[in-house]
């Protein structure tokens, strides 16, 4: 399956150091440019957003808005799906993630498909902070696929260039990406033919 023509935001988690995220981001966007995606990257350290204060939609002059927040919101505009990468902190979905997300309109993610890549050092791979990715993911009107792609003990099974060391990273990432790719061209096609869209 090839994914030409369909382009992705991701939207990283972690910004804490040491940071397992830079390898599994890493990973995920080798696969996905390999099948074709077109990837645009927004990273908390990166981009480095105060606590939310003032939403986009908050502002009443569009020129007040500052760069950094419509250069995030012209990735999202473009994507056709979002994809979390996410650890977890205290068993929940970092702040910065939260924060991240939280400075645009439900609207600006509405009618895209979204999914969940989450990791850890221990063994549950973050499935407990996929599990309130999912509803979050609800609330800002996506469509989050059915398949969570887990990762645990990844400083073990993902070298510090992203490559892996495990046969189930390769294959739980094709499983996910292909699924990825089926609801993202499914939705894309609703929304090239609504017209009041």
């Amino acid at each position: 399956m090839s994914a030409t023509g369909l382009r992705a935001c991701l939207l990283l988690g972690s910004a804490r150091e040491p940071r397992l995220a830079t390898r599994v981001l890493t990973f995920v966007t080798s696969e996905m440019k390999r099948r074709g995606w077109e990837c645009d990257i927004v990273d908390p350290l990166e981009v480095n957003l105060p606590v939310l204060q003032t939403p986009v939609f908050f502002y009443k002059n569009p020129d007040d808005v500052p760069p950094v927040l419509n250069d995030i919101a012209a990735k999202i505009k473009a994507a056709d799906a979002f994809v979390i990468i996410t650890c977890e902190y205290n068993n929940c979905l970092p702040p910065g993630l939260l924060n991240t997300i939280a400075h645009f309109s439900p609207f600006a993610y509405s009618k895209r498909t979204s999914s969940i890549i989450c990791y850890s050092a221990g063994m549950y791979g973050g499935i407990r902070a996929a599990m309130q990715g999912r509803c979050l993911l609800g609330e800002i009107n996506t469509v989050s696929i059915p398949n969570v792609f887990g990762m645990p003990k990844v400083q073990d099974t993902l070298t510090e260039d992203g490559k892996p060391l495990d046969d189930h990273l390769v294959s739980g990432a094709e499983k996910h990406l292909n699924e990825l790719e089926w609801y993202t061209r499914a939705l894309k096609v609703a929304r090239d033919s609504d017209a009041s869209l």
